[in-house]
């Protein structure tokens, strides 16, 4: 909400004050404001019709000092002040008049109308928007004639005091009164909305900016979000969808549907639009995005083109890790050719976080690939490492019986020939 909105409101409010001086009359005589206080005032009535605040406000300050022993005298130049103190845009002294004329508690509801207004819209300018939200809470209550930008700024100071119930109600009061609600208005209901969890009152809003806007992405994505958040996935997919073909496509509203169609039990759909967002060079071909298809293929249980994108994510990482990983699935296939090269790759490029269990798994590797000499090597090699040393030995041992039964067996064949 812009500067301008406020002074437009504190118009309204002096506006008001214009008609003080006519109510003044009757009151003067019903609760016997002196004379003198009576001359003052109706010179500074004539000042403010006038626009001539600052003239205004040197003839009541002159007077005030008069009042003090005087209650209704002095409430009643407070209350001059804080209109006049409006005038020159002086929120500080509108603030401190008009709640010293409100704390005498001897001003009739009329006038306490009138200067909760200015006191609420003071305070807002000071940023005390919790007790600019009071007064002006107060204040619409017996104001008919408030618009949409009078509710608006109410639910702004109540947003700003962390007083959402508050602001939620004077927000929709203010989207409700405006034919045309400006688009920041309906985006702080919808933060608000989503912040309560209210999904399902956030929906008509964004298809409304939807409506405005039909060729925003942003809106569409907001769209399938709250559907999400409904568990509404088949809504959610079909209307990411549409972002996602809506003017010229980028590269996080590719990477963001990937991520959903695979969250939703669609990994295969996901990985195919990654694969060829990735050739058609929408998205870059990194590691991260590599790494995300790789996850795709790997939910798909399409292993060999999940094994193909995890080779090429780990040759550009920076450590072993992913040649790890790739052996380990290799090992899980019974492929212990492909298992040993991919330890190896592991161990060369270095950074692993476990790099004697690497050493395990590429001695059981080149033992099942029948390269005993690596086996042996790399087995001994953690045989005093915690973690590993007992399936070490226990590979180890059965290296040496499978030895001794080749053995074995090449005597029995010696002899039965001789």
């Amino acid at each position: 909400m812009n500067k301008q909105t406020y002074f437009r409101l504190f118009r309204t409010a002096f506006l008001v004050g214009l008609t003080l001086f006519g109510a003044l009359t009757v009151h003067a005589q019903e609760k016997a404001v002196s004379e003198e206080t009576f001359k003052v005032l109706k010179e500074a009535d004539a000042a403010l019709r006038k626009g001539q605040s600052e003239q205004a406000l040197r003839q009541l300050r002159a007077i005030q000092s008069k009042t003090v022993d005087k209650p209704y005298d002095h409430a009643v130049v407070q209350q001059y002040m804080a209109y006049a103190y409006s005038g020159v845009n002086d929120f500080r002294g509108a603030r401190q008049a008009a709640n010293a004329a409100l704390n005498s508690k001897i001003l009739d509801a009329d006038a306490e109308h009138g200067l909760r207004n200015i006191a609420g819209q003071a305070a807002f300018h000071l940023e005390d928007y919790r007790e600019s939200v009071t007064h002006l809470d107060r204040w619409l209550q017996r104001e008919p004639k408030a618009d949409a930008d009078s509710y608006y700024m109410v639910a702004y100071a109540a947003y700003r005091a962390n007083m959402s119930r508050s602001a939620i109600r004077h927000l929709e009061r203010a989207v409700a009164l405006k034919k045309s609600a400006p688009a920041e208005w309906i985006q702080l209901l919808l933060s608000l909305y989503v912040e309560s969890k209210g999904y399902s009152k956030a929906e008509p809003l964004v298809k409304r900016l939807i409506a405005d806007s039909p060729n925003k992405r942003e809106w569409w994505r907001y769209l399938s979000g709250l559907y999400a958040q409904q568990n509404r996935h088949d809504r959610a997919i079909s209307t990411m969808m549409l972002a996602y073909y809506i003017g010229e496509v980028r590269q996080e509203d590719v990477l963001n549907l990937v991520k959903f169609h695979a969250q939703q039990g669609y990994p295969s759909k996901a990985a195919r639009l990654l694969e060829r967002e990735i050739e058609n060079k929408r998205v870059s071909r990194n590691y991260e995005n590599l790494k995300l298809l790789f996850g795709c293929w790997q939910l798909a249980r399409e292993h060999d083109k999940a094994r193909r994108v995890l080779t090429e994510a780990a040759s550009i990482s920076l450590n072993g890790e992913d040649y790890m990983l790739s052996g380990r699935i290799a090992m899980q296939r019974g492929d212990w050719a492909l298992a040993k090269q991919a330890f190896q790759k592991s161990l060369r490029k270095g950074g692993l976080k476990r790099k004697a269990h690497a050493r395990l798994w590429l001695g059981i590797a080149a033992l099942k690939s029948q390269d005993e000499t690596l086996a042996r090597e790399s087995l001994e090699a953690v045989l005093n490492v915690a973690d590993v040393k007992q399936e070490a030995a226990y590979w180890l041992k059965r290296m040496e019986r499978g030895e001794k039964r080749h053995k074995h067996h090449g005597r029995g064949e010696g002899l039965g020939e001789s």
